[in-house]
């Protein structure tokens, strides 16, 4: 995607370009033809595409090359956590803690395990601003609870979790934590070292990678059973001949995120700061879902209700005339025919509120003329709404 074309485009959090230093990066591996496990010379290229990969993620989240297993993305590593956890115990099924906010491929997992293998589920739920309580989850443990799966960031409004907080709750009775750091991960600093998580899922095209490949950080592989089995691919955890290409590409990109991700969260909490004040001073209500702060949510995320419109109207008519892509609820959405996000319903929303949600996020590539662009041509898409509708224009 050329810069021309991202002129008008917000919506990092559904996917973000590749970066041009990606696709660079990916050209070449397309004659790596050999497959690594082979013994052949020309293996030993495929094998050593593969370990850059692997050292290139363990770098990004300091931790050992071992400790990181590919797949095809994020949902995949979600469901091998929870599922690879829970097979170990289908003989004395136990309790699960998770939020009512994670991502369809966490819920509809942990749902799946409820309905057909027996397991039983706490779902903790998040306060207005989006973030769970520490004392319900430390109330929610029981001697029964075989795992916790609670996300690092929320993909539609950006809160932060305290997860080194709930590990540390958790260690404390042995229960393992797996963490869906998708929208974390290539945002902020991590060390899941420090962290103290089991089991962390990531995917490279939320960091300007190539879609369909990503990884689960698993701390201990004898605690958690594989879902392919086959070749003996992934230290014969994960069977299948690797994605070489795709495996280049993140190596690449988690390179670069080690090195620029501090400067892209300062650089995305400024142009968010900007369209939150050039926001306030616009001549439209609207209110801001879930916590704005550095410390509470990620810098690359707003997300709004205007009063009086419908999201996703906002949403095409903001498209298809200026050229700005904006999302209404998540891209992964369990919920699409009623068409309400299931993570502000969770915040207490009224569904007028729910259904004139937008979100907003920023990348690397926005900046602050965009920014300004954006608003004055949010404005003009809301008062033609409003006054399509019948309701008064301020």
């Amino acid at each position: 995607m050329n810069q021309e074309h991202l002129q008008g485009y917000f919506d990092y959090n559904a996917t973000t370009p590749i970066s041009e230093g990606v696709a660079l990066s990916m050209q070449p591996s397309i004659s790596l033809f050999a497959n690594p496990s082979s013994p052949n010379r020309y293996s030993a290229n495929s094998r050593s595409a593969i370990s850059e990969a692997r050292n290139n993620l363990a770098d990004l989240l300091m931790t050992r090359p071992e400790r990181i297993f590919f797949t095809s993305g994020g949902s995949e590593a979600n469901n091998w956590a929870i599922k690879g956890v829970l097979f170990k115990h289908l003989r004395r099924p136990g309790h699960i803690i998770t939020t009512s906010i994670e991502h369809a491929s966490v819920l509809d997992t942990v749902r799946y395990c409820v309905e057909h293998l027996g397991f039983s589920v706490t779902y903790l739920q998040p306060d207005a601003a989006g973030h769970i309580s520490l004392k319900e989850f430390e109330s929610a443990l029981t001697v029964d609870t075989q795992l916790v799966t609670i996300m690092y960031a929320n993909n539609e409004t950006g809160a932060i979790q305290p997860i080194e907080q709930i590990c540390k709750i958790a260690a404390e009775k042995q229960v393992p934590v797996h963490v869906d750091a998708v929208q974390f991960v290539g945002k902020r600093l991590i060390d899941v070292e420090q962290l103290g998580v089991n089991y962390l899922s990531l995917s490279a095209h939320k960091f300007y990678g190539p879609k369909g490949v990503g990884c689960l950080y698993i701390k201990d592989r004898d605690a958690i059973e594989p879902l392919i089995h086959g070749g003996g691919q992934e230290f014969s955890m994960r069977s299948g001949t690797e994605n070489i290409v795709a495996m280049t590409g993140i190596a690449v990109a988690a390179e670069e995120a080690k090195r620029e991700l501090v400067y892209w969260d300062s650089h995305c909490f400024r142009l968010k700061n900007q369209m939150i004040a050039l926001l306030e001073a616009a001549p439209i209500a609207l209110v801001f879902n879930g916590t704005t702060d550095y410390e509470s949510a990620l810098s690359n995320t707003l997300n709004i209700s205007i009063d009086g419109i419908r999201g996703e109207a906002l949403a095409l008519r903001m498209e298809m005339l200026h050229g700005f892509i904006i999302s209404v609820g998540s891209a992964c959405s369990n919920n699409k025919t009623q068409q309400l996000s299931h993570v502000l319903t969770a915040m207490g929303l009224t569904e007028e509120r729910v259904l004139g949600a937008i979100r907003i996020s920023f990348g690397c590539f926005t900046d602050a003329k965009q920014v300004s662009k954006f608003v004055d041509a949010l404005v003009i898409e809301v008062q033609q709404l409003l006054r399509i509708s019948g309701c008064e224009v301020s």
